[in-house]
């Protein structure tokens, strides 16, 4: 995940608040910022994607390129996804 899109596309796969009126007042930003950041073509800060990813009960974790390399090609139920991504960061 290394363009802006895909990380709003993150965003918003891993969304659980329906509308960004919420959405924003649970992560402290405005309606108009949610929009923008999860639209993909708006730049936003790190505070903003933290802010967002805890409003979702989300965790942005930094991996190495290769693990996450690794991760991408699983093609796995998102739960054994989970455990595989474990097992592989505690290999590293």
């Amino acid at each position: 995940m290394n363009t802006l899109g895909s990380l709003a596309e993150a965003l918003r796969r891993g969304r659980i608040i329906d509308t960004d009126v919420e959405l924003g007042r649970k992560a402290g930003m405005s309606r108009q910022s949610v929009a923008k950041a999860l639209s993909g073509d708006h730049n936003f800060t790190v505070t903003s994607l933290l802010a967002l990813a805890e409003a979702n009960g989300l965790e942005v974790v930094l991996v190495p390129r290769e693990a996450a390399r690794a991760l991408r090609g699983t093609g796995q139920p998102h739960a054994q996804g989970v455990a595989t991504m474990a097992s592989d960061l505690q290999a590293l």
